[in-house]
Parts: C-alpha cells; structure tokens; sequence
C-alpha cells in the first residue's frame, strides 16, 4: 500500500533545506554539514549530486528522469529520480530561468505535456498523481514546495517513500511547477473563501493548493538506452 507523500524521510527534509539556498552558498553549506557531525549516508549522497558535477551524477544514476520545459520551449531543468537500497526514492530538482519564490512542484497523473492544451499550458498533465485519492497534501505526487532564488534558480533534493521511480514511469506521468506557491491545503479556519459558506479551505486548495497556472512541465521517463 503506498504511503501519504508528506511521510519524507528526515535526511531528505535536512538536504532540501540547503538546496534552497544560492548557488553561490554551495562552499558555506558543505562546512556548514560537515560541521554538523554525522547526518547519515541519504544526505551526504545528496549533496554530492548537487555540487559541482552534480547533474552529471544525477543523469548518470537515475532511474527515471524528466525534463523541464516552459510553454514556450525553453528548457527549465532537469529532475531525477533515484531509488536507494532501502527502497525509497530521492528526487533531485535542478532548475532555472524561473521568478524567484515559492512555487507548487507537484507530479501529474498523465504523461503528457502539451503548452497549447485547450484547457490552458499543460493542461493535459491531468490533475496531481493520486492513486489513493484524498486531499492535496495526501496525495503521493504533492512533493514539497520548489523555492527559487534571486536568481531564478532552484536546486532540491527529498526523499519519500510513497512511490518508486518505476512506478511513476509505467503509470505514465509528469512533473509540473506551478506559478504560485502551494498552501498544501493549510488555510486557517478564520479565512473564508467567497466561494463557499464556510471557514476554512475551500474545494480548489483541497485539489490543488491554490498553486496557480502550470509554468514548466516534463514527462517522467526512463533512462536513456
């Protein structure tokens, strides 16, 4: 049975946080670890991908692979897909060209990507990858929120245990980033939306988080042969 996508493993949650500083803080960020005592072997793997060869090693090593683009075809950046020994999965974002920020990052249940979609740009990803159903921030493709820098680039890395790199590339399906940041369906019950009678979150942040237009997308796929 898989698991809600917000059960990350801590050493995942412990290397996101210093993938969302600036590149240029990549040297503070190793001392700062390194200083930290032993944190375990998950994090300093992922670290290692995220320095100065990192897409390379990440390419190299993945096992599942999906390749950003933006409505206008220009490539965003790559994210990958690893599974460990023990059976979990690392995802490794590495992004640019994007408005600095918060934004919904979020695997979609259908591998399609089209920017012209009647229904707006990526508009055929369908709606997040959820093969158990629930609310957004249950669903096992709600990954945590992508946070850009300055300088309109992301690098993240997490580890979660509801899906494997497999599994995404035989159900067929896409990773998207979205324009806005993601309340993972967190609003307060003194907020009242105008579109509903009652206090609290209302049916678009239980599907989506209020996460906005879909910016950048990429169909999850296998290594290349």
């Amino acid at each position: 049975m898989k698991k809600r996508a917000f059960h990350f493993i801590f050493t995942g949650i412990f290397a996101l946080v210093l993938a969302a500083c600036a590149p240029e803080d990549n040297e503070n960020q190793q001392q700062q670890e390194g200083n930290g005592g032993e944190v375990g072997n998950e994090t300093e793997d992922l670290t290692n991908m995220t320095g100065a060869n990192g897409e390379e090693a990440m390419n190299d090593e993945a096992d599942a692979v999906a390749e950003l683009e933006d409505e206008n075809e220009q490539s965003v950046g790559t994210v990958t897909f690893i599974e460990n020994e023990e059976d979990h999965t690392i995802v490794t974002a590495d992004v640019k060209n994007l408005e600095p920020g918060y934004h919904g990052f979020h695997i979609h249940e259908a591998g399609a990507c089209e920017a012209d979609a009647e229904g707006g740009a990526f508009d055929t990803a369908g709606g997040h990858y959820a093969p158990e159903e629930g609310d957004h921030a249950e669903h096992v493709g709600d990954l945590p929120p992508l946070f850009v820098n300055e300088n309109g680039v992301a690098k993240f890395s997490v580890v979660v245990d509801g899906f494997t790199p497999d599994e995404l590339v035989s159900e067929g399906t896409t990773m998207i980033i979205h324009e806005d940041p993601d309340n993972l369906g967190h609003i307060l019950e003194r907020y009242q939306s105008e579109e509903q009678d009652e206090p609290g979150p209302d049916d678009g942040s239980l599907a989506t988080g209020d996460a906005g237009d879909r910016i950048a997308c990429g169909v999850i796929e296998g290594p290349a042969a």
